[in-house]
């Protein structure tokens, strides 16, 4: 009986074996052929604070559903060249956002045949609490104002001195229904930082799109909305429409009007 157990025991540890080393290799068949992402890697230790150079950089081959999250890509190696290591970094380890100390100007962060411009908008509160890398939709409300000569006849039969009335017209529409935000302008010089008190942020667009935008900014007052990121729906600005007295008389159509009571309710108090 005594030599009955230990043989029970090593055939379970050998079907464990078994399962382990059938699973290892099931996996690896699995993720044979699917697509590989190179990230940048520690080519040797790196105490915190060096400088990060082409010799203390390597990069690996890894399964795309497996990428470390925030890992930094090979193909943006040149933008890490430069940076100081923000702690130190173990020989073969993945090189993490978190763990360089970034110094990159504005200029780096724009895109290829695209201009970097500020929006200021009129109310800051949301450029508070944005972020780099953000998305918003940008809402313009437009004020026109039109002058037009008046003249004619009163009730008594006078006539009506030449004048000119001044009308103002306000909508409301979706100036960019998508734009990622690049930079916040903050007091001690900084773009990378959240917290802008400003209510400037900076962002990257097409030559003609900027140009728009930075008239806009003379001509209407410009607020923020926050989107979710990589959200695909909502890009077209003319179906979204836009408001303006119609808007407002159709909300007001077939409503009664409210009165307030000369006594106020007792529990409103």
């Amino acid at each position: 009986m005594k030599n009955v157990i230990p043989l029970v025991v090593s055939v379970i540890l050998g079907l464990a074996a078994v399962f382990v080393v059938s699973k290892t290799l099931f996996d690896r068949d699995e993720t044979k052929d699917e697509e590989k992402i190179s990230i940048i890697t520690a080519a040797r230790d790196i105490p915190a604070d060096e400088e990060l150079t082409e010799g203390s950089l390597t990069y690996r081959n890894v399964p795309k559903s497996v990428l470390p999250h925030g890992a930094l890509l090979w193909k943006n190696v040149a933008m890490i060249y430069g940076q100081r290591a923000q702690h130190s970094i173990m020989r073969n380890d993945y090189i993490l956002m978190s763990d360089i100390q970034l110094k990159v100007s504005l200029g780096d962060c724009s895109k290829e045949g695209e201009w970097t411009i500020p929006i200021t908008f009129s109310d800051p509160a949301l450029i508070k609490m944005l972020k780099p890398n953000d998305e918003i939709g940008i809402i313009s409300t437009y004020v026109s104002r039109k002058a037009e000569p008046i003249s004619g006849l009163q009730e008594n039969g006078s006539i009506i001195p030449p004048s000119i009335q001044e009308s103002e017209k306000r909508e409301t529409s979706v100036l960019l229904p998508c734009v990622r935000v690049i930079g916040i302008a903050n007091s001690n010089g900084s773009f990378r930082e959240p917290g802008g008190s400003s209510g400037t942020i900076f962002v990257s667009l097409p030559p003609q799109q900027a140009m728009i935008v930075i008239a806009a900014q003379r001509e209407a007052e410009l607020y923020p909305v926050l989107r979710k990121r990589n959200d695909s729906s909502a890009l077209n600005r003319k179906e979204i429409g836009v408001v303006n007295e119609k808007t407002f008389e159709g909300i007001r159509k077939g409503l009664q009007s409210a009165e307030l009571p000369s006594t106020p309710i007792e529990n409103t108090r």
